[in-house]
């Protein structure tokens, strides 16, 4: 029976990829582990299964997890914007959907080996009952670490798949979007301890009581995480966000920029007309920099004096230095320009700049060609809070929206308000879009803040402390998002101690190999 138990990795991986992109299923999460675990836990302990094959076997689930949850890349196709033929843009896509599987997942496999190491271990062997707990703190480690460097990206959270449940997703505001990863994992481990345990009365009760139990207070937290938001405290502000409908395939062409310049100004007129004191332009909705002398600059600047509003416009930035920045650009109705200009900070690996270029260009040259730009954009260093006369507006853009440690950046420094120039139009309308859209709603529990999210195909819109989202544009159409929003300073608790799950769950891991040494000397010198 063992032999063939790996068979269950595949459907377990691809159901909590589909969880992930399809939040409405989400619940399944909850389950959706266990078959995976059920084999896990045995082969783990198992000492007649090498390590290397511990490796294999989790290969096998994190690929078809990732597989599934990327599998929007497919949307890519045909290309077009970049100009390729069928065959070359074929080619390209598979690079990018199972490229990217592949590169997570040959690091999320290492927790499989790492967990039996740490199982096998005679600490682990009298604490057996905490196997599964062991297992949660090492899924979580290795999902935060997806954030440390390009290597890694922190796309397929868990946590994803519950953006449709508040009173799962309200503990973000507590301890951040790996609390709920954690208990995810956790019953999962639990449930699946007390299937392989039920001839055994005590073991099952007390593996079903701890699922249970975990599952409460997930409820619990994210209750009060999601009453205690009141997105309705704080200075009052109408805002816009302007969603243009002008994807890739069309803003880089000349030709396009005069329809961007008629649909922007109408939408604009439109929002100061309705009372709102700001709009926000997608990022480089005109890939051009704005300046007093770039047609771009005197545009934005001719619509916040003409309809008396302040303007926030993704555009291209360069610095004395002469390095070139994604930046946004906050133009007054006086007419003058903020002094600030906001860098992303984290900048898309292949399509705002190349990793390893030489390398790359060597040897796989195609995928230069894959971003808009022949050169590397350099990334911003920090936040660049706005000090308007409504507050101070921190700024996130697009690809900076899956990391979470730069909303607790920005709040850190004082952001009352956040904006989100964003450009998903590579992502069409498939599910990459909402997965996007739900990483920016689980920012806004974290930190507490209320975003405006203007993206230049969809989805636009403005999204509140609780991660409710109002006015949502649909995707692949032009419209606007106009809502009331909250300036306010409070901080959650997330926003005090960011982290902190995650490194006691690495002190925990740690504690297995320190008690198994403290063990063997004790043992030594008997």
């Amino acid at each position: 029976m063992k032999k063939h138990m790996w068979l269950l990795m595949p459907p377990s991986g691809i159901l909590m990829g589909l969880c992930l992109a399809f939040p409405a299923i989400g619940f399944l999460e909850w389950v959706a582990m266990i078959p995976a675990l059920l084999f896990f836990f045995v082969v783990a302990r198992d000492r007649t299964v090498g390590y290397r094959r511990l490796y294999l076997y989790g290969f096998c689930y994190y690929f078809f997890f990732y597989l599934t949850s990327l599998h929007w890349f497919l949307n890519l196709y045909p290309m077009e914007f970049l100009g390729v033929g069928r065959g070359e843009a074929v080619l390209l896509v598979g690079i990018c959907w199972v490229g990217l599987t592949l590169l997570q997942t040959v690091f999320a496999a290492l927790v499989l080996p790492l967990f039996g190491l740490l199982c096998r271990s005679t600490v682990m062997e009298r604490l057996a009952a905490l196997v599964p707990l062991l297992f949660a703190a090492q899924y979580v480690i290795a999902e935060w670490s997806q954030t440390l460097t390009w290597l890694g990206v922190p796309w397929a959270r868990l946590a994803i798949g519950q953006i449709e449940y508040a009173a799962v997703t309200g503990s973000a505001a507590l301890f951040g979007s790996y609390f709920i990863t954690f208990a995810i994992v956790l019953v999962n481990g639990y449930l699946a301890w007390a299937i392989l345990h039920c001839k055994s009365v005590p073991q099952l009760r007390f593996s079903a009581g701890v699922a249970a139990a975990v599952l409460g207070l997930q409820f619990a937290f994210g209750m009060i995480g999601y009453f205690t938001s009141d997105p309705t405290q704080g200075k009052p502000l109408v805002v816009a966000a302007v969603q243009g409908n002008v994807g890739s395939e069309l803003k880089w062409s000349f030709n396009s920029r005069q329809k961007s310049y008629e649909v922007y100004e109408a939408y604009t007129a439109k929002a100061a007309a309705q009372g709102a004191a700001f709009v926000v332009f997608p990022e480089t909705f005109i890939p051009d920099e704005l300046t007093d002398e770039t047609s771009l600059g005197e545009y934005v600047i001719s619509l916040a004096t003409r309809y008396q509003i302040t303007i926030f416009c993704g555009a291209f930035h360069t610095d004395e230095a002469g390095n070139e920045y994604n930046g946004v650009f906050a133009v007054y109705p006086d007419g003058t320009v903020d002094e600030t200009v906001y860098a992303k900070r984290h900048l898309v690996p292949f399509g705002e700049y190349v990793p390893w270029r030489p390398l790359i260009e060597r040897v796989l040259p195609m995928l230069t060609d894959m971003g808009m730009l022949s050169y590397d954009l350099a990334p911003g260093t920090d936040s660049a809070l706005f000090d308007t006369v409504y507050g101070r507006v921190g700024t996130l853009v697009c690809f900076d929206s899956i990391y979470e440690e730069l909303t607790r950046e920005s709040v850190g420094d004082g952001a009352e308000l956040l904006i989100l120039p964003t450009n998903d139009s590579w992502f069409t309308d498939s599910r990459g879009i909402y997965m996007h859209h739900a990483q920016a709603r689980l920012r806004a529990i974290e930190g507490g803040r209320w975003i405006v999210r203007a993206a230049d195909t969809g989805i636009s819109s403005v999204i509140a402390p609780n991660g409710s989202s109002y006015e949502e544009q649909p995707p692949m159409q032009e419209g606007m998002a106009l809502s009331t929003v909250y300036v306010r300073d409070d901080v959650t608790l997330y926003m005090r101690i960011g982290n902190l799950l995650v490194w006691l769950l690495i002190a925990a891991v740690l504690a297995v190999p320190v008690a198994e040494v403290i063990w063997r000397c004790k043992r030594e010198r008997v």
